[in-house]
């Protein structure tokens, strides 16, 4: 059971919507990620997480052709990868996405074509700034990432505060960025089904040349150690003390 009877659990939604899922639904994906995440805290089942670029955790759980199903963890006492760009990006895949646990905000970015030097380089706190364009070519270890000769301007746009039991998505091609408190955890259900075609870009500073982002696969130990924290939230929120 996978991207379909999750997606059939979940129910249709809105894009770019957020919402508070069911209680029905609730419950059902909770069981659906204990029983996936069993397997793989206990060894059992063959998968190996990957140090997402964008600074969380992916456990893979499932690929089949267009569609597939991971489980993103943000925790303070995992590794992360150290981000290259800004977090902003755009996926060449639509993405539902099912909070487990913990809280994040997902921004909707707004981004308009610019001429480069128009305004010098700034972070997501300062508010507008120039960025370039990269194109983002997922290889199976690592991405290639290539300036494209298009620059943008930046700002947040529509802002999702997204708790345990929420549900959101973000359709192919729409910039957006998403931003977990430092020093807590999350983890969410991503629900992703390719859209031939879109894009995948993220945004760097107006100087980004050319480079490749390697993606980590941690090893069995490792894996297991982060199916392990996510588990314990979701027994303990199941079985309060």
């Amino acid at each position: 059971m996978g991207y379909r009877h999750l997606s059939e659990i979940v129910g249709p939604l809105q894009p770019g919507g957020h919402e508070q899922a069911a209680a029905v639904t609730r419950t059902a994906v909770t069981d659906w990620a204990v029983d996936a995440l069993r397997g793989i805290a206990d060894g059992i089942r063959p998968l190996r997480a990957v140090q997402h670029p964008l600074g969380f955790t992916c456990l893979p759980v499932e690929r089949a052709g267009r569609d597939g199903v991971c489980v993103h963890l943000w925790s303070p006492r995992i590794d992360r990868a150290t981000p290259t760009t800004s977090p902003v990006h755009a996926h060449c895949w639509e993405l539902t996405s099912y909070a487990l646990f913990g809280q994040l905000d997902n921004r909707v970015m707004e981004v308009g074509d610019a001429r480069e030097g128009v305004i010098p380089w700034a972070s997501l706190a300062d508010g507008r700034g120039l960025y370039r364009v990269l194109d983002v070519r997922t290889q199976k270890e690592a991405d290639e990432l290539v300036p494209t000769v298009r620059f943008v301007h930046c700002w947040p746009g529509q802002r999702q505060a997204v708790r345990a039991g929420d549900v959101y998505s973000v359709p192919a091609g729409v910039f957006h960025a998403t931003d977990v408190p430092a020093d807590t955890e999350a983890a969410t259900v991503a629900l992703g089904r390719l859209v031939p075609g879109a894009p995948d870009y993220s945004l760097g500073p107006p100087g980004a040349g050319p480079h490749q982002v390697r993606r980590r696969l941690c090893d069995a130990h490792q894996t297991a150690a982060i199916a392990r924290i996510i588990l314990r939230h979701l027994t303990a929120a199941a079985c309060p003390a």
